[in-house]
C-alpha cells in the first residue's frame, strides 16, 4: 500500500474516532484506545515489512580461485 494512502486512511481513522468521541458515541478511554490501535494498524506493520523485504543484502557471487597444478 502506498504511503500516501496509508497516511490518508490514518487521518480518516483519527477524524472518525474524534468525531464519534465528540458526538458522545465513544468514551474517552475507547477513543484513546482506538487512536493507539491506529498506530499499530497503519504504522507498525509497514516498518516491519520494509525492514524484512527492502533491505540490501550482500550475496557473494564470486568463486574461489583455482590452482593451476
Amino acid at each position: 500500500m502506498a504511503i500516501l494512502v496509508r497516511i490518508l486512511l490514518w487521518f480518516f481513522w483519527l477524524a472518525s474516532v474524534g468525531w464519534l468521541w465528540h458526538a458522545g458515541k465513544l468514551g474517552t478511554a475507547t477513543a484513546i484506545a482506538l487512536a493507539a490501535l491506529s498506530l499499530v494498524v497503519f504504522a507498525w506493520p509497514v516498518s516491519i515489512a520494509r525492514r524484512r523485504h527492502d533491505e540490501l543484502r550482500y550475496v557473494d557471487m564470486g568463486k574461489e580461485p583455482t590452482s593451476y597444478h
